[in-house]
């Protein structure tokens, strides 16, 4: 059984107070980077642009 006191009750989303969106955001923003990166790389994937000109 796992412990759900340190989840957070997202049920409504109104009634988050400041230090619990700035948690929520903390949580989220490590694996929405991730994705976003490897969207971006499996786009110049297939374009054909794996380097980015930039770098």
């Amino acid at each position: 059984m796992t412990n759900h006191t340190d989840r957070m009750d997202l049920t409504d989303l109104t009634d988050l107070t400041g230090g619990q969106l700035d948690e929520l955001t903390h949580r989220l923003i490590g694996p929405l980077t991730r994705l976003l990166r490897i969207e971006l790389r499996l786009d110049r994937e297939r374009t054909g642009r794996l380097r980015d000109p930039r770098r």
